[in-house]
């Protein structure tokens, strides 16, 4: 036996509204649909719900029903609700992972504009290093990364280029060996520590034990900003986004080396076979408005 939820709807208006009459009114039928719907249910249940009269008086099933009926409708109006707070975005959360370069030049504009266009979408948003950002996106830390792709991004991501970046090696103007570096560039470099983010794609690249072994050691420092007052004070060398605009300025770039300047993709990855969310696909909407791919 399977009861009908239009039957339910017609039980659950009568006792609400005290009468059939006043039923069919709040439910747009007539009152012999809405008699008959009664009718059917009882004769389904086999089991009289209402006693007729002004107004209808209610058995003991018809007492036990009103409590499923109403629950049947709460959870009715709780889910229509819950679906429109979705399709506003409210219930929707924007779970999203940015390098540090990218979110020193786009981050506040692209979470501005997101903001304003969803309003009442809940941020779960962090700043890490580009190679972190790959293995959070992987294992379902965040939805989305933005930063930069990989030379060869895992298969199970969709990703989409948005722009291009160039890291540059970098020392301070007046550190003692900059001489040194100009005269011999690759000897000089191995009495010089890397310093550079935790996890860094350049560290890790193919390439990274050969890059690794050009320097005395490497320093895995993941805050920009302290990174960047370490190399201005003199302490080593590292990589510097040109999307970086709020760098110190006594730093200048080291020439003449195959791996002085490292040209990348950016973009917006995520996990290709996993459903998105509204809050998802919407960044990413706003970052093909923005760079067009």
């Amino acid at each position: 036996m399977q009861i009908e939820r239009n039957e339910i709807r017609c039980f659950h208006a009568v006792v609400e509204a005290g009468g059939f009459s006043r039923a069919a009114e709040r439910l747009d039928l007539s009152q012999s649909a809405v008699s008959q719907a009664i009718a059917n249910l009882e004769h389904r249940l086999g089991a009289v719900l209402l006693r007729r009269g002004s107004p209808p008086q209610l058995t003991e099933a018809g007492i036990r029903m009103l409590r499923f009926a109403e629950a049947m409708m709460n959870e009715e109006r709780e889910t229509l609700a819950d679906i429109a707070q979705i399709k506003s975005g409210a219930r929707s959360t924007l779970s999203l992972a940015l390098s540090p370069a990218a979110n020193a030049r786009f981050g506040v504009s692209l979470l501005k504009e997101f903001s304003e266009r969803n309003p009442l979408t809940r941020f779960k948003i962090a700043v890490t290093p580009s190679r972190e950002i790959v293995y959070g996106v992987s294992d379902g830390r965040w939805e989305l990364g933005f930063g930069p792709l990989q030379h060869s991004m895992p298969d199970y991501f969709a990703f989409h280029a948005c722009f291009s970046e160039t890291r540059r090696l970098m020392i301070a103007a007046d550190h003692p060996s900059r001489d040194a570096l100009r005269r011999d560039p690759q000897e000089t470099l191995r009495t010089l520590p890397l310093i550079t983010s935790f996890l860094d794609d350049i560290a890790r690249r193919p390439s990274g034990d050969r890059l690794r072994n050009a320097f005395a050691s490497v320093w895995e420092v993941s805050h920009m900003d302290l990174r960047l007052a370490l190399v201005a004070e003199g302490k080593g060398l590292t990589y510097l986004s040109d999307l970086v605009t709020n760098t110190p300025a006594n730093l200048v770039p080291i020439e003449g080396l195959p791996f002085s300047s490292i040209d990348r993709q950016v973009g917006v990855y995520y996990l290709k076979h996993q459903p998105m969310s509204q809050a998802g696909a919407r960044f990413v909407a706003l970052c093909r408005e923005r760079w067009g791919f």
